[in-house]
């Protein structure tokens, strides 16, 4: 409920009593913040964590590995004027605490707090005799603990700023810094959850961006779409083409078009981060808590504080769990429910460390670096097809063209998934899908025409990169991999077109054996069960076995167009579908988000279901090149796996 209001840029807890079988996910659940996080790691309880939000840069400090108590720390920036915060959170657990833990922590401390740049320490102490809001607030007999702590608060000359108790009338949690005049607006307010500490507010003055209105979306589910279908169904569509010259000018107006019924018949929705995902009267509970809360000094007030506290904690948990056994129980929610919990997407990158380890926050400059990045790969060598001989001097078979069949596209449509998908020209899957009756005819026509001229319109060239993280809390380009979002038309398009070469490579044995990557039949479990069955004859015979494992670079991005070309003709793949992969290779481009675009030199196209097979196709000579007596290859894309078994003792004569 925290998270989904949406109200706070950093939320701090101690005591979280996390463990490593909880993932991030689980905690985020797909809202806009970065999980920091130091859990206990000997026994149950403690813990720290920080969320930040996604709009905020910040840097994880490594934390020194002390005994009992939990720490972490961030460094956050300002994107406006290069300000920089560091945040410590504490908890400081006193059962089984020693002299010399209570030591190693404010040794760390007075490590992570040597800087020169303002910093808060915050969390739980557990210091109950500490009254914070007395002009003296120690007591006259301190105990060593609070000696040593003592000691270190004034010789920092650090400033507390909780003027309120935080549970029951003890000060336990409380917040230090170094620069006062940097905080505004503290309050202490009812605890979060079921919690029976007090929440504190306050603001830090830092200069960021806040989060702008997300533009309006359109609501593919939502449409009207029999009021859709009505609309298309009553075009004639060999009059609507009539004056289209080619491809490019046939799509164009095809798409806007479609434009055209989108913007008139498909809702608009902001998306909405807010407390009216809850229902009414949960809502209702919510406030009725804060007014409550208003009155806490009163017995009987504190007393209905409790119970409505312990109430609303009950609807929230039966909610959430009502609305997540209907996602299970249905097919068609239940995997992307699931997936929702197992990745951790982020729309925003907070910075990222650019050369000189200077931290870049605009979106303009990162999305440009990261365009650099992912362009970097690509080959610009245009390698000439009669530098290469091939071997296959017999007939071969060949295959020049595709018809496109009205049955197999509307099979193609009908079996898209109906996702709201990113699409650079703007239509997405469940658009196709549910209008599939009235746009196969439509679409059978523009395939055609694509087949039949060898081109494809310009826009089925272009790519959204959606970077995606490698890593946890990544903070270089290089931490991120591209993820290509495409045209769904474009890919509707190639997959009848790998159906139909695919029929063709497989039926022609141009694929190795050993190759197990985007075939039919064929999957990672294929080529265990055919290792195993090797290395468990190996064993038997007391043989032992030497594996190499080949990773292949950037295999799919620095592949040369040209000599792909040259060897799917060798190969018997020419005529009209050769030049129609040839101009779908040419002259492609990406753009990161709102980068400036960048062409796309070499490789096949990531993301696109004609990419991979294009891909085996184009190594699958590889083995022939590799091939060595006693050697075993097998492959699953651009993985290469060698392996060789020989008796023990010969092994042991040659070395």
């Amino acid at each position: 409920m925290v998270l989904m209001s949406n109200k706070f840029h950093i939320l701090a807890f101690s005591e979280t009593w996390l463990n490593s079988k909880i993932e991030d996910s689980v905690i985020i659940q797909g809202f806009n913040y970065h999980l920091i996080r130091s859990d206990r790691q000997s026994r149950k309880g403690g813990g720290v964590a920080i969320l930040i939000s996604d709009l905020i840069p910040f840097q994880k400090i490594k934390v020194p590995k002390i005994p009992n108590s939990d720490i972490c720390c961030i460094d956050v920036f300002s994107p406006l004027n290069q300000q920089k915060i560091r945040l410590i959170v504490v908890y400081r657990p006193t059962t089984k605490e020693t002299l010399e833990h209570l030591t190693s922590l404010i040794d760390c401390l007075v490590l992570l707090s040597s800087i020169d740049y303002p910093y808060y320490i915050l969390g739980d102490f557990n210091f109950p005799n500490f009254n914070w809001a007395s002009p003296n607030p120690f007591p006259n007999t301190l105990t060593p603990s609070e000696s040593i702590f003592l000691e270190f608060f004034q010789s920092s000359n650090l400033e507390q700023i909780v003027q309120a108790p935080t549970r029951n009338q003890n000060y336990l949690d409380i917040v230090l810094t170094s620069d006062k005049s940097l905080t505004s607006s503290l309050f202490v307010e009812a605890p979060m959850g079921g919690s029976d500490h007090n929440s504190i507010l306050f603001d830090i003055k830092l200069n960021f961006k806040s989060r702008s209105k997300s533009n309006p979306k359109y609501q593919f589910n939502k449409a009207n779409y029999s009021h859709i279908n009505g609309i298309l169904a009553n075009i004639d569509w060999v009059l609507f083409f009539y004056d289209c010259i080619d491809v490019e000018s046939c799509y164009n107006k095809f798409l806007s078009f479609l434009h055209t019924i989108i913007r008139s018949c498909v809702p608009l929705s902001n998306k909405s981060d807010s407390l009216e995902h809850f229902p009414v009267h949960i809502q209702r509970l919510h406030q009725y808590r804060k007014n409550l809360w208003k009155g806490i000094s009163k017995p009987h007030i504190k007393e209905k504080f409790i119970e409505t506290s312990k109430k609303l904690e009950h609807e929230i948990s039966k909610f959430i769990r009502n609305r997540e056994n209907k996602k299970l129980s249905n097919i068609k929610t239940k995997f992307d429910y699931i997936s929702s919990f197992m990745k951790q997407k982020h729309s925003n990158i907070p910075s990222l460390i650019g050369q000189n380890n200077q931290h870049i926050f605009s979106n303009q400059i990162k999305s440009n670096i990261l365009a650099d990045q992912f362009s970097s790969v690509f080959s610009n060598q245009n390698v000439s097809s009669q530098t290469f001989s091939f071997s296959n001097h017999s007939p071969i078979p060949i295959i020049q063209t595709i018809s496109i069949d009205p049955q197999i596209v509307f099979d193609i449509i009908s079996r898209l998934d109906n996702s709201n998908n990113t699409s650079p020209d703007g239509v997405p899957n469940i658009f196709y899908k549910k209008c599939r009756d009235t746009l196969v005819i439509p679409l059978t026509h523009i395939f055609s025409l694509s087949i039949l001229s060898s081109k494809i319109p310009s826009i089925w060239k272009k790519a959204i990169i959606n970077p995606i993280p490698k890593k946890t809390n990544p903070q270089y380009p290089i931490d991120f991999r591209p993820i290509s979002l495409l045209c769904s038309s474009s890919k509707i398009l190639e997959k009848i077109i790998a159906n139909e070469l695919q029929s063709f490579i497989e039926s022609n044995k141009i694929l190795p054996a050993c190759q197990h990557g985007f075939r039919k039949a064929h999957s990672v479990s294929t080529q265990l069960l055919e290792v195993m069955d090797d290395f468990t004859y190996a064993l038997e015979n007391k043989n032992s076995i030497d594996t190499i494992y080949f990773d292949l670079a950037k295999a799919f991005d620095t592949v040369p167009h040209s000599l792909l070309v040259s060897k799917l003709y060798k190969m018997g793949i020419q005529g009209n579908i050769l030049s129609w992969i040839n101009d779908y290779l040419s002259n492609r481009t990406f753009t990161v988000r709102v980068s400036e675009e960048k062409h796309c030199t070499s490789g096949v196209p990531q993301g696109s279901i004609l990419g991979p097979l294009l891909f085996i196709t184009f190594i699958s000579d590889l083995p022939t090149y590799c091939a060595t007596p006693g050697i075993t290859l097998k492959l699953f894309a651009d993985d290469l796996k060698a392996y060789n078994s020989i008796a023990i003792l010969t092994a042991l004569k040659l070395l």
